[in-house]
């Protein structure tokens, strides 16, 4: 049986080369030669007999059986790395790769990041910003922050929070304005969500309030929260924004919620992390300080 399991090098030339779709690309990211890659992959397809590849006059091409086996390798390589990871004694400083949505990644954890860094400085944390769903046969991030619907999140999502949203404006806009009530709202521009473009309808339709969608005076179209938060900020128009992005602009007077409302959501936000590296104790440290960091 043993006959049959590759050589680590193999794979790693197999994942290399399927993942760029090129043998001088993966010889690169190796640091060996193109030669010696094409012959892990020759060596590898032999042994499996079957064809990874479709070589053409325009590069590779990863078979139907390349495509799985893809799949499979990188997760097996991941969970070599992880365990090698797990096995290695401290105080080696280790790698904690996270990633986040880019609102909650600019404005809430950078500010707060210092301490988790101070709680647990043998942890090297790198930080990246990243939107929908997470493939992690093709990131090296050990966890991953998502704002997402039940029916899209993963099965193995951890579930860190519901999504509540709050109505936001400048303090000299709504000065100006004099918001008494609902109604109010119609006469000042309203700043969309490029990704929920009916989210102003579905607020106002939680607050029990009557309106036609050509009453609603919609102005600049936002693809983050972040955006429209610091929009919000410049009197640009009022603005539905997550509560905990928006907390510490309401507590430093620069953003107001007038008529104190707000609405929620079919978002949550999910913690995921594959299943090989959700219970390293690096990952575990993090879920466990951004749960005690969320209930303050």
């Amino acid at each position: 049986m043993q006959s049959n399991i590759p050589a680590t090098q193999a794979l790693k030339c197999f994942a290399a080369a399927a993942s760029h779709l090129s043998i001088s690309k993966a010889a690169a990211q190796l640091c060996v030669t193109q030669g010696a890659v094409s012959k892990q992959v020759k060596q590898l397809e032999t042994l499996l007999g079957v064809a990874l590849f479709i070589r053409g006059p325009k590069g590779l091409l990863l078979t139907e059986q390349g495509e799985q086996y893809f799949d499979a390798v990188t997760s097996a390589l991941s969970i070599l790395s992880s365990s090698a990871e797990s096995l290695q004694s401290q105080p080696r400083q280790q790698r904690l790769l996270i990633d986040v949505i880019p609102s909650m990644s600019h404005i809430w954890l950078i500010p707060r990041i210092h301490s988790f860094e101070k709680r647990f400085p043998h942890l090297q944390i790198d930080l990246i910003s990243g939107d929908g769903q997470v493939n992690f046969n093709q990131t090296q991030a050990d966890l991953s922050v998502r704002c997402l619907t039940a029916s899209s999140a993963p099965n193995d999502a951890i579930g860190l929070f519901p999504e509540r949203l709050l109505l936001v404006g400048a303090p000299n806009l709504l000065k100006m304005s004099n918001i008494k009530q609902l109604k109010d709202l119609l006469g000042l521009k309203l700043l969309q969500q490029n990704t929920r473009h009916q989210m102003w309808q579905q607020f106002f339709a939680q607050q029990h309030f009557e309106f036609s969608a050509s009453s609603l005076n919609i102005g600049i179209g936002f693809q983050h929260f972040f955006m429209s938060l610091k929009a919000a900020k410049e009197g640009l128009g009022l603005a539905l924004v997550p509560d905990f992005l928006a907390r510490q602009d309401i507590i430093d007077g620069k953003l107001i919620n007038p008529l104190q409302l707000q609405m929620s959501s079919e978002y949550q936000y999910y913690l995921l992390s594959p299943s090989y590296k959700c219970q390293l104790s690096k990952v575990q440290l993090f879920s466990q300080w951004l749960r005690e960091e969320m209930t303050v």
